[in-house]
Order: C-alpha cells, then structure tokens, then sequence
C-alpha cells in the first residue's frame, strides 16, 4: 500500500459556494486532503472580511472529513511584486502582503506561497535587494502571525526572481534566515528553470547545502508543457508533459514531503468551449501511482506530448 499523501488543489473562493465552506465541500469531492486558495481575487485587492467567509461551518465540516486547515496553502495575490523599484507600489506591497499574511493566519492556515517579483528597471542584484529590504518589513508587521512565507521556485521568464536555488538562498540569508521564511518547490518551475527533476537527490543534496531542507514547508506538482530549461511556466496534465508520471510520482513519494501539503497544479480539461476539472482524477491516479488516461474522451487536455510525438 502507497503511504498516504496530503494531497490537495487549488480551489477558488466565491460568495456563490459559500466562500470555504465551498472550498472544503470540492476537497471533499476530489477525494482531497488539503486545499491552496487566494483569500480573495488574484488580480486585485478586494477582499470579503474573514467574519464572512464560512470559516467555522468550514472547519467544521473539513474536521469531519480529515480535512485540517493547518495543512492547508494561501498563495499570494499576482498583484503583489516585493521587488518593485516605484515607491508607491513598494507601500501598497508591504501593507497588502502584510494583510494577506494576517488574513491567512486568521483562517488558521499556516502556509503563504509567494512569487519572489520581477527586477524590472533593475538588475537582478538590486532586485534581490529591493525584495529583501520589503520582506523585512513584512516580516516584521506580522511578527505576531505563526505563518510561514514560502517563496516560490521560478520558470526564469524575464526578470524573475528566484529560478535558482542560489538566488533563494540570497533571499533568505538576506532576512538573516528569518525562521518563517520557507520554500515552495514547484515542479513545472523548476523544470523549465532547467534542473533535471530525475535526479531529484542531487538536487535535494544542493538545497539542502544552500537552503537547508527543513524550510521546503510546500509543493506544486504538474507537469510541464515545455522541454527542460524553457524559461516559459506552461503547466500540462500528468504524463501529458514533458516530465513524465513516473518522475513526479518519485517526487510526490519522496519521504521528506510526507506530511507537506502537496498541490496538483494542472490545466483544467477543455470540452466544447467548457472547462472540467482534472483534480479528482488526478489525484486518484497519484495515491494509486499508477496512470490512467483522462476517464472522459471528450475530455481534452490543453497540451498532449502523445499526439506531438
């Protein structure tokens, strides 16, 4: 028997599902353990007050099914780049990420999954600068808040921040190893970043020389609709990329991720113009570790390497 996983996805929060109490009913659905939400709309900042967000139903509820929310993942709003050189922004950042961070350790999820920014009108150098200086601060406003930042592994688009280890660990010793910085180690990312994810002990050897292991508190499992080194963070399907099943299931199996909460980050499936979610099915085929293809042949995924091949 395959030892047990949490597993979870990305599930939106919307007033017509109940806010979370949604959220845990399509966990619960999924045959999930764990979910990764944006406590409010990823593209800008309004955000509904934590009073009205179901919180108590849903925890109840996710109590009943082994859902527990302090297994559960915030990702941060893409608004929010910690590396902006315009000082205005600089404001709206510290004061929104801080409030995001409150929000999230409200909700009793101990877990915030960031995007390190972008350097634009900068060097990479003065953009890791600039990141560090705002996560000090933010670190600092929520000193109070028992949840960790996890800075996300990148593709390498242009200007982005945190596509190497080394640039990770900058980060951090930057924050004089602040305990609640942490890693999310993103598969599709790293990928495309270039590290070659069959050989997943050597890289977990290096970031444990440049990081320390112990900070990985999150992963993003998908595969990639990229070869290697691509820079570009196009996520596919399971084994419908170019990762391949078997090498992300060694990741998802690795026993220093046991008890992290793992996120399946994949394309949702397209039918006539509709959009299926691929979660439960995924999911499934994960705790089984054995593939199937998508159940529906109506289903279509949005990138398919069997058809290319």
């Amino acid at each position: 028997m395959n030892p047990k996983l949490l597993l979870g996805s990305h599930i939106s929060l919307n007033r017509p599902s109940k806010y979370l109490l949604g959220v845990v009913e399509e966990t619960i659905h999924n045959g999930a353990d764990v979910f990764m939400i944006f406590t409010g709309p990823p593209q800008n900042k309004r955000r509904v007050a934590i009073s009205e967000l179901y919180l108590e139903e849903a925890q109840k509820l996710g109590k009943e099914h082994g859902i527990d929310f302090s297994n559960c993942v915030v990702h941060a709003p893409y608004i929010i780049n910690p590396a902006n050189t315009n000082s205005e922004n600089k404001d709206f950042t510290i004061s929104f990420l801080s409030e995001e961070v409150k929000r999230t350790g409200a909700m009793g999820i101990p877990y915030i999954v960031l995007h390190p920014g972008y350097h634009v009108g900068n060097t990479l150098d003065e953009g890791i600068e600039l990141l560090i200086e705002n996560l000090k601060l933010v670190l600092k406003e929520c000193k109070d808040t028992n949840v960790f930042i996890c800075l996300e592994t990148m593709a390498g688009k242009k200007n982005q921040i945190g596509k190497t280890l080394e640039e990770i660990a900058k980060i951090i010793k930057g924050c004089d190893n602040h305990p609640k910085l942490a890693v999310c180690l993103d598969t599709v990312h790293l990928h495309d970043a270039g590290y070659d994810l069959s050989k997943k002990d050597e890289f977990l050897k290096k970031f444990d020389e440049l990081i320390g292991l112990e900070r990985i508190k999150v992963v993003h499992l998908g595969d990639s609709m990229n070869v290697r080194g691509s820079g570009k963070d196009r996520h596919a399907n399971l084994d419908y990329g170019h990762i391949g099943f078997e090498i992300l299931m060694e990741w998802a199996y690795e026993p220093l991720f046991r008890k992290l909460p793992i996120i399946v980050e994949t394309p949702y499936w397209r039918e006539k113009g509709k959009l299926i979610s691929p979660y439960k099915h995924e999911i499934k085929l994960i705790r089984s570790r054995e593939w199937k293809p998508i159940p529906n042949k109506k289903y279509i995924p949005i990138y398919n390497k069997f058809i290319l091949q």
